[in-house]
């Protein structure tokens, strides 16, 4: 049976599941006094540790950083943007965009190719849509996008290939289509996509038809609760 039948199959079956570089010029989130652009120096500068930005001070840590080895959190913070991070390719551990009331656009993100944990994208009520993100190829943990209240769309992952962990994408009331995603092939944990009233189930069987790994879908994955009839 060909894929996308397969995953159209198991969509209707309504499964229950138990889850839950580059150098130029880019406005930071702390922003520049007179409002104009502030430029990223990108070099090879590797951060060993863990990092958490919480405030636009934080940002030093990052100033042309292409690597953070271990885990990288931005939480609860003021930002409306990402672009400060525009040098950063590589996070070693998880990558957490939490709480940030203020974020509108996470484009700053475009330039990253790798995540060796996690990536969880949660509870930012103001970024209407997710887009770049378009070098990432692996995310070896999960992939989490939850609690984002105005998101409609995902356009973004457009190269994203492999998720080591699971898939989950849960009560973001507003989005419509995931569409960005087509290009996964294989995810190693529990898929749930669930609980996005508006997300069209079409939109997750054009992802959903991509899977190839696994070969058989596990019982445990499920798109319950979004918009069967669109």
């Amino acid at each position: 049976m060909a894929n996308a039948a397969r995953f159209g199959l198991w969509l209707g079956l309504g499964l229950l599941m138990a889850c839950e570089g580059a150098d130029g010029d880019a406005e930071t989130s702390a922003g520049t006094t007179d409002g104009t652009p502030a430029p990223l120096n990108c070099d090879d500068t590797v951060i060993a540790g863990h990092v958490v930005i919480e405030s636009a001070e934080d940002l030093d840590q990052l100033d042309g950083v292409r690597e953070v080895e271990g885990e990288l959190q931005v939480d609860k913070t003021d930002f409306t943007n990402l672009d400060a991070l525009g040098c950063l390719e590589v996070v070693g551990g998880e990558l957490t965009v939490f709480g940030n009331d203020a974020l509108t656009d996470v484009s700053g993100l475009d330039n990253l190719r790798s995540v060796g944990g996690g990536f969880i994208i949660s509870e930012n009520p103001l970024l209407p849509e997710l887009g770049g993100l378009d070098q990432l190829t692996e995310v070896q943990g999960s992939v989490v996008l939850r609690q984002n209240g105005s998101m409609t769309r995902v356009d973004g992952f457009t190269s994203l290939a492999t998720i080591g962990g699971g898939l989950v994408i849960r009560e973001n009331d507003a989005l419509t289509n995931i569409d960005g995603m087509q290009a996964l092939r294989s995810v190693g944990g529990q898929l749930a996509i669930t609980h996005n009233p508006s997300l069209c189930i079409s939109s997750i069987n054009r992802v959903g038809a991509g899977i190839v790994e696994p070969a058989v879908i596990p019982d445990n994955w499920s798109t319950r609760a979004n918009d069967d009839d669109c």
